[in-house]
């Protein structure tokens, strides 16, 4: 049996290729409606199913986005990419993923493959990134959103989510400072990131704001990863402070999990904040306080932002989402 073509649709419900076309474009919206019932009682009784290829000739669309990231394996990751991928399966596109090992070389290589294949839009989301990213699709035409951008240079084709850290560390060293603890720590990501510098710079000015030397905080730079919150504990022990923030949840439950292996008693011996509320930070023992970003919204903004440029193409568009501290059983 043969595959249901557009002129048996047509032919069934007794209208024009035309008529059956604008209704599966979107773009009816002076048909009757009874018409336009006629056309899907008859793409349901056929079982008809458009070819995605040549619909996306016709719209000049792919219906594919690209999400580049710095490291696949990061639970953070999980809940934007189910935001992302809601909002874009809402609008009949599906989602490539890419992943650049925190490698700027890489990077680019797959952002030149990402426009070969003429994805529709790309949100970038890496923590290592250059500027040639951006000039590259933005030559290209290609929609493209940046989660905390290396600038904050608006510029055409492409849209910046910023995050408001200030407000969740915040809250985070408040707690802290309400407490009684005197001597911090904070455990950063590779300060050769702008991912890194920003959230280590909200810190400091948020234990700035609440009495706290800045140049008496213990600074640990490693690597936004579970084995280097684990290493960060001796430093940490030798400091002899009472309470870390580390910026994100990985290190912190390295910290935690050598700390208890150690025989601290937690938050007792050491108090740790972490920061992203990735899904094991509530699993951990004990439950990891953490300084939480809106992930599934920041992936339904992205998407959304993504079909607003291409909209309107040379749009220059920016969001800004919040962060919110919770306080769990670790601080």
């Amino acid at each position: 049996m043969s595959r249901p073509t557009m002129a048996d649709v047509a032919k069934t419900a007794g209208v024009s290729k035309a008529t059956v076309s604008r209704v599966l474009n979107g773009t009816a919206t002076h048909m009757r409606p009874a018409t336009e019932a006629k056309v899907m009682r008859a793409i349901k009784e056929l079982g008809f199913r458009p070819n995605a290829l040549a619909r996306s000739l016709s719209l000049r669309r792919s219906g594919t986005l690209a999400l580049l990231l710095s490291d696949v394996v990061n639970p953070f990751y999980a809940e934007v990419i189910h935001g992302l991928e809601d909002a874009a399966l809402g609008k009949g596109a599906n989602i490539f993923l890419c992943n650049t090992n925190y490698n700027l070389e890489r990077g680019l290589t797959l952002i030149r493959s990402l426009i070969d294949k003429q994805v529709d839009g790309v949100l970038l989301m890496s923590s290592s990134m250059e500027e040639a990213w951006l000039e590259e699709l933005q030559a290209n035409a290609i929609p493209t959103v940046v989660l905390d951008p290396v600038s904050t240079e608006q510029k055409s084709g492409i849209a910046t989510i910023l995050v408001d850290f200030d407000q969740g560390i915040g809250q985070a060293v408040a707690a802290l400072n309400q407490v009684g603890h005197k001597e911090l720590a904070i455990v950063t990501g590779p300060l050769s990131l702008k991912t890194a510098r920003v959230r280590y710079e909200a810190f400091l000015r948020a234990a700035q704001k609440y009495g706290f030397d800045p140049a008496a905080i213990t600074k640990i730079e490693s690597n936004f990863r579970i084995d280097g919150g684990r290493a960060a504990l001796a430093p940490l022990r030798e400091a002899d402070v009472s309470a870390v923030f580390c910026c994100n949840d990985l290190m912190a439950l390295g910290v935690l999990l050598e700390a208890r292996k150690q025989g601290f008693e937690l938050p007792r011996d050491l108090a740790i904040i972490g920061l992203d509320d990735i899904e094991l930070a509530a699993e951990s023992l004990p439950a990891l306080s953490t300084v939480a970003l809106p992930r599934y919204s920041i992936g339904q903004l992205a998407a959304e932002l993504i079909f607003e440029l291409l909209d309107t193409p040379d749009a220059s568009l920016q969001r800004q989402v919040s962060t919110q501290f919770i306080a769990r059983e670790s601080a």
